[in-house]
């Protein structure tokens, strides 16, 4: 334990944390306002508008923004300070438990550190690992898509425009189709070799390696080869449900929408295709992205001023309810 946590105030803490979280949250949502006032106002021309129109989008909101993730960022170590500082402050371990609301609001954690915090060093590995399957997802998808549509579009095609729209559904939703069109394209072990070798899908390498003409597994054989990438993507769901449920008991809207929409693409990933290989492709771009340096505070802070939004619409239609009924 840090020395200077010693006899810190635990509820101030994680005032300070809210403040600052907030305060992020409101820089956010002015900032993304005032773009749209600056850059879509037609009254607004001549020179000084064009210049300064150039300085906002060049320099001056930039700053607003590294400010305000900068302020989420210590939101999240304040917070984390607070957790901290309540275990050492127990006697013997008694005290407050994991989950136990604090007292103003905030509560700890669901999950061991290591876990439920998204900076820790296993939870940064698990992101640059996750980064490095999308770099391969997105390519394999993409592909998987490309070769249905070229073997078996114009079918579903011509099943809408004679009017026969569930054969049309059951022809794209038909798992078969997808895997012979999958397997019969020989470039396809290009852009799925190393991807199913990363993800311990033993079971898909092996099928797609045997060719087109190759004698399928069988489902069992299949699934068991596939287990340890069964195991991983389980493992990137639950942290993305952890992460889910944490944020919405600290009250972080957009950090809840954030890892909820992130564990839907997950679950939806175990799906057939072709459910499974879009959930694939979103999810992959999306931990590929993250990758580039700055992409994930930004996107952070995209779901942060999306929160912000609904919260602030949840409350004013709330209190629009509350006027009506004379609450």
């Amino acid at each position: 334990m840090a020395g200077n946590l010693w006899g810190a105030d635990v509820a101030q803490l994680r005032t300070l944390a809210q403040q600052f979280g907030k305060t992020s949250d409101n820089l956010l949502l002015q900032s993304s306002q005032l773009s749209n006032q600056i850059n879509n106002n037609p009254a607004w021309k001549g020179d000084d508008a064009v210049k300064f129109r150039s300085e906002w989008n060049g320099s001056h909101r930039a700053l607003i923004q590294k400010t305000a993730f900068a302020l989420k960022q210590e939101s999240k170590k304040l917070l984390t300070q607070a957790e901290q500082q309540e275990k050492a402050s127990q006697s013997g371990g008694a005290g407050v438990s994991a989950g136990t609301p604090g007292p103003t609001g905030g509560s700890t954690p669901w999950g061991p550190g290591w876990m439920s915090d998204g900076d820790s060093p296993f939870r940064s590995g698990w992101d640059a690992y996750n980064g490095v399957l999308g770099l391969k997802a997105v390519p394999l998808g993409l592909r998987d898509i490309t070769q249905f549509v070229t073997r078996h579009g114009e079918e579903v095609g011509d099943l809408l425009i004679a009017g026969d729209d569930m054969a049309a559904i059951k022809q794209f939703f038909n798992k078969d189709l997808w895997e012979a069109s999958a397997r019969s394209d020989d470039l396809r072990g290009a852009f799925s070799g190393t991807g199913d070798l990363l993800s311990g899908k033993f079971g898909d390498f092996t099928e797609m390696a045997r060719g087109a003409g190759a004698t399928d597994l069988g489902p069992w054989a299949k699934f068991g080869l596939n287990s340890a990438g069964h195991m991983l993507g389980g493992i990137s769901v639950g942290l993305d449900g952890l992460d889910t449920v944490n944020a919405i008991r600290n009250g972080e809207t957009g950090d809840a929408m954030k890892s909820g929409l992130k564990t839907a693409l997950g679950v939806g990933s175990f799906f057939p295709p072709p459910v499974g290989v879009a959930c694939m492709v979103a999810g992959g771009a999306w931990a590929a992205v993250e990758l580039i340096p700055g992409a994930k505070d930004t996107i952070d802070g995209a779901f942060d001023v999306v929160g912000n939004v609904a919260e602030d619409g949840a409350e004013m239609i709330g209190e629009g309810v509350k006027n009506f009924f004379g609450f």
